[in-house]
């Protein structure tokens, strides 16, 4: 187990892994129809291919500016720049770490090299944190109210499982607020909860897992407190993860139109809240990237609205675009920001 847990912390091993399972995934995907595929992809639409290229960008640009207004709470000098490469960094590390765990670790080494202290970027990644898993967690119940009886009447042995992923990834953001604003559920959680927990050796350490707890709560209450008096900002950060989320989960439409698959206008919304399935059962795939279980997802749930072959050209599009390409933007981007030597702003 040690071993294991080693080998998940190396860098070069995970890069090595997400390599040779996308070149598994590659080889199941095209062993049927490889003329047909790497046809289609030869040509694609070059126009599209520029649209999608501009979304991926894009979907950076907008954690960008998330992150410039929060940091603009007390550095008002930190600019959109910065935060688009904060941005690309992070996005870089949790793409390369199991269950992208290195994301943020990698963004507090960057905003110090930016002139943030470590105790004010780890206040910055709590207050990105609390706003994009809200924005997420509503956009997402909101498509799956608007689709519930379309999807569940035909496809109901997938969305079991995407339910299932959303009460997951809802349950990280209510289960905070549960704590803030109900101090019953806190203190049942903190002494009951967490021995109950303890014997039934769902967790190792009792004692560290309260100073956990309380950590996490004091730094959450600390984020509610300051966001509760900055609105204006905390609905601008919103919209921005809303838009990023959106663009996000419409690149295969525009795989789709890239590789001349047919589709229509009257789709994307369909396109969108299949795409914002797929990220909920991503949630439980511990490997780096989700790779594998992505695109076997992915392959399953637009296989409802695509017929084999259109599906898997897309797919592999569609990967390739908003994860492998991202990922490279991402290391040029760490390359090029530890380069540069460390600044020192006033605050």
């Amino acid at each position: 187990m040690k071993t294991l847990k080693k080998l998940f912390s190396s860098y070069l091993f995970n890069i090595a892994l997400i390599f040779g399972l996308a070149a598994l995934v590659l080889y199941l995907t095209i062993r049927d129809n490889p003329q047909e595929i790497f046809s289609a992809l030869e040509h694609a639409d070059i126009v599209w291919m520029i649209v999608i290229v501009a979304m991926v960008i894009s979907i950076r640009l907008f954690s960008g500016s998330a992150i410039k207004l929060e940091c603009n709470l007390t550095h008002p000098e930190y600019t959109f720049l910065q935060g688009v490469e904060n941005a690309f960094v992070g996005g870089f590390f949790n793409e390369i770490t199991p269950s992208a765990s290195g994301g943020q670790f990698a963004q507090v080494y960057l905003f110090r090299k930016q002139g943030i202290p470590i105790t004010e970027s780890a206040g910055v990644l709590w207050m990105n944190f609390i706003i994009y898993q809200t924005t997420m967690v509503a956009s997402v119940f909101l498509l799956i109210l608007l689709k519930f009886h379309t999807f569940y009447s035909r496809y109901s042995q997938f969305f079991i499982i995407v339910l299932f992923g959303f009460a997951v990834n809802a349950a990280v953001i209510v289960s905070l607020w549960a704590l803030v604003k109900f101090p019953k559920f806190y203190t049942w959680l903190s002494t009951s909860g967490i021995s109950i927990g303890a014997r039934l050796r769902l967790v190792k350490d009792k004692e560290k897992a309260l100073e956990s707890l309380n950590e996490r709560l004091q730094r959450f209450q600390k984020e509610v407190d300051l966001l509760s008096n900055h609105k204006p900002m905390v609905i601008k950060v919103a919209i921005t993860h809303l838009l990023r989320l959106l663009v996000y989960y419409s690149i295969p439409y525009a795989c789709a139109r890239a590789l001349h698959v047919p589709v229509n206008p009257g789709m994307l919304l369909d396109i969108i809240t299949l795409s914002s399935f797929v990220s909920m059962v991503n949630a439980f795939i511990p490997l780096p990237g989700a790779s594998g279980g992505t695109e076997a997802t992915f392959l399953l749930m637009f296989s409802t609205i695509f017929n084999e072959l259109d599906v898997r050209m897309v797919m592999l599009l569609w990967r390739f675009m908003s994860y492998y390409f991202d990922m490279m933007l991402g290391a040029i981007v760490f390359l090029i920001a530890k380069s540069r030597p460390a600044v020192v702003a006033k605050r």
